[in-house]
């Protein structure tokens, strides 16, 4: 008889353990998948708009003031909104290819979680996410994410809800 492979916990979920965070596995390939995914889910039983992404913005042109906003993949960021609702000069998109160096992690890896933990930037998540009870969001590895507690993961990040869109 075959034994069962065991897939390794990602940091992420370690820290989910550790502060007594209910969570589940799930896995989703947006990257590879796109639109499709989000049918899949849907099929599961698992309301698209719960999905989220994580982006990594970089406030008025410092190399030190980052932020994150967390909000549903088919979602997008009105990035004049977000300045004016922080009170920043400006805000745009941290360089696709330093977000190892800036966060940690690849992108389609970053997660509101080990960001928070690791490197203590602010988290924001899009308002209209207040409806769902459980939300997804990427446990450190592309194509892995985790179906936790919206209430829960906004706390435990010390996140804060922000009006990304008009």
């Amino acid at each position: 008889m075959a034994k069962k492979k065991k897939i390794k916990k990602t940091n992420e979920e370690r820290i989910l353990d550790q502060h007594g965070v209910d969570y589940q596995e799930t896995d989703f390939d947006w990257l590879k998948l796109g639109e499709s995914a989000l049918a899949q889910a849907e099929a599961e039983g698992i309301p698209a708009k719960s999905i989220l992404k994580t982006i990594v913005l970089q406030a008025n042109g410092s190399g030190r003031d980052y932020l994150v906003i967390c909000l549903p993949l088919e979602y997008e960021i009105d990035l004049k909104i977000v300045a004016a609702e922080l009170g920043k000069k400006q805000v745009h998109l941290a360089d696709n290819k330093k977000l190892v160096q800036i966060t940690g992690y690849v992108h389609g890896a970053n997660t509101p979680i080990g960001i928070s933990f690791k490197q203590g930037f602010p988290i924001y998540f899009d308002e209209r996410i207040k409806d769902f009870p459980e939300v997804s969001v990427s446990a450190g590895k592309v194509g892995r994410s985790v179906r936790v507690n919206q209430k829960e993961l906004v706390k435990l990040v010390k996140g804060k809800y922000l009006k990304v869109q008009k």
